[in-house]
């Protein structure tokens, strides 16, 4: 049996989270993707004093990204 890292348990339920998250605001339209930045920037500042927070900003910045393409189309 092996023992997983608590933080990369942690980042890989966050990045499925986000995965989700920025496939739900797609499919329910435009209006729903401020609100779901405005949870990104609440998890950006949840995860600020966390160890090894830029494995996290890159998974952040990445739904952050995806997001605003999709309101610039």
């Amino acid at each position: 049996m092996t023992s997983s890292d608590p933080f990369e348990v942690a980042r890989v339920e966050l990045v499925e989270a986000l995965a989700r998250m920025v496939n739900r605001v797609i499919c329910a339209g435009k209006a729903e993707a401020q609100s779901a930045l405005g949870s990104i920037a609440e998890i950006r500042t949840t995860l600020a004093g966390v160890v090894k927070l830029d494995d996290f900003l890159e998974d952040l910045n990445a739904a952050e990204r995806t997001l605003r393409l999709y309101l610039s189309t």
